[in-house]
């Protein structure tokens, strides 16, 4: 899946936080961990199999339509698309599920439209039974009482099994509100063709990663000198991965740009992350001209040693770059190792009902989706956010899932769970652009976004 930037849907977001302020759903409580709450928990909880019975339900998610392709198809193995993948696991689910329950799906809407379809909902009281969320909006729906709280364990979800970033990306306020589905993370995507031209792969035939930042100024002038192009190829123009490349940088050195609550965006640290950027730039190593699909364009044509890009591209490009191609972690050059990243969750949003038995059928299929985040991962490049998936043989033989579990295991970087993240990240990327396309300078971007980040959280 593309996360390009889109000031559309970050700018819906924000609006529908204000609207939805007012139009919360259901008859519970708005407030995690009130009695209301506990209640209808065990209610959940406490639900028999002769009630889930032929229940219906209704989901709604990104990933877009894929009808034509998976029409009666069961078997995860014969996806190939994120939108196949899903909608075969549902099949799946339907067609095997002990309760008969049977999801309807509402749409199959792209993510960058997604979450305006999905705030209508709420805001008219009629959202899906089981919904599709990204890590950095659930605490906007869960603080607003829009979110059901449940106890996974009481629902047999194995929830210890997940990652510990995984775990803590899924709960607000000390309650659960969501299942993980998985992780998407920046990693770099390698011409090893270009890089052995440079003197960059090692006697095991992997590529030689830099440690520090003058090693990756090194590696950059090795590819230029002696290959004829860029290191890095990344989306600048309207999109967020040197936005991600910025924070990942800001990570590795053991700071962040939300802390406890409050901006930390004008630091040190945050100075020598775009100084990275800034040098690589300066030097010729990348440049800004770039969207999305141009940087993918210009690396696949050669042009570029390296693509900072997301997991969820693996598959494709092992399947399909006519050059030696592999994945590698993104290189530590500070304190320890970070990646910018993201993940797909599943919610069961608030009812006007509140009936128990309609949030269980959710759960349950949650649960299922849970079960299957291997098969879902598997398919679509993204990190299974359970420990055991990761570490099986059957995930490790997928296309170069090897090469980044230490990026799944341990350098996942999840933006700050604040309220309207999407706002605040962009404000800070504005700033950013005014450094990559208007020359602004360093100090002066960052003392801004500081201030405009303050004035946003206030």
């Amino acid at each position: 899946m593309r996360y390009t930037r889109t000031v559309t849907a970050a700018a819906s977001l924000a609006a529908a936080a204000m609207l939805l302020t007012a139009c919360g759903t259901g008859t519970g409580s708005t407030g995690s961990g009130a009695e209301g709450d506990v209640d209808l928990a065990a209610q959940i909880a406490a639900v028999t199999a002769d009630e889930l019975k032929g229940t219906e339900i209704t989901m709604s998610r990104m990933f877009g339509d894929c009808e034509e392709t998976t029409q009666g198809v069961t078997d995860p193995a014969a996806a190939t698309t994120e939108c196949e993948a899903i909608q075969i696991l549902t099949n799946k689910f339907n067609a095997e599920n002990e309760y008969g329950i049977t999801v309807e799906r509402l749409g199959g809407t792209d993510w960058n439209s997604y979450y305006d379809a999905f705030n209508a909902s709420i805001a008219g009281g009629e959202p899906a039974d089981v919904a599709n969320l990204h890590d950095y909006s659930m605490s906007d729906y869960a603080k607003r009482g829009q979110l059901v709280a449940f106890d996974p364990k009481a629902l047999g979800i194995e929830i210890e099994d997940a990652t510990e970033q995984a775990q803590s990306s899924t709960t607000w306020d000390g309650e659960t509100y969501a299942v993980p589905f998985d992780a998407h993370a920046l990693v770099m995507h390698v011409n090893t063709d270009i890089l052995d031209k440079a003197g960059l792969i090692g006697e095991d035939g992997r590529p030689v990663l830099p440690t520090s930042v003058d090693q990756l100024l090194e590696m950059g002038k090795a590819v230029k000198e002696k290959a004829g192009v860029e290191l890095f190829s990344s989306g600048f123009a309207n999109d967020d991965m040197a936005w991600r490349f910025f924070y990942s940088l800001v990570r590795q050195q053991n700071s962040d740009v939300i802390v406890d609550g409050e901006p930390n965006i004008d630091t040190d640290e945050a100075r020598a992350a775009l100084d990275v950027i800034q040098q690589l730039l300066d030097n010729g190593y990348m440049h800004t001209s770039a969207d999305y699909a141009g940087s993918i364009d210009e690396w696949k044509n050669e042009k570029s040693a390296i693509l900072l890009n997301g997991v969820w591209a693996i598959n494709e490009y092992a399947a399909t770059t006519d050059f030696g191609y592999t994945v590698t972690d993104l290189p530590t050059l500070f304190d320890k190792q970070a990646a910018w990243a993201s993940s797909h969750m599943w919610v069961v949003p608030k009812q006007k009902s509140d009936d128990p038995v309609k949030y269980r059928a959710a759960l349950e299929f949650t649960k299922f989706l849970f079960d299957n985040t291997g098969n879902w991962s598997k398919a679509t490049g993204h990190i299974a956010p359970r420990v055991s998936i990761i570490n099986s043989g059957e995930y490790l033989d997928a296309p170069e899932r090897e090469n980044y579990t230490q990026t799944a295991l341990e350098g996942i970087s999840f933006v700050p769970q604040i309220e309207n993240w999407t706002a605040v990240k962009s404000l800070i990327h504005e700033q950013l652009d005014e450094v990559w396309f208007s020359g602004k300078a360093i100090d002066a971007a960052l003392t801004e976004a500081q201030a405009r980040v303050t004035q946003e959280l206030k």
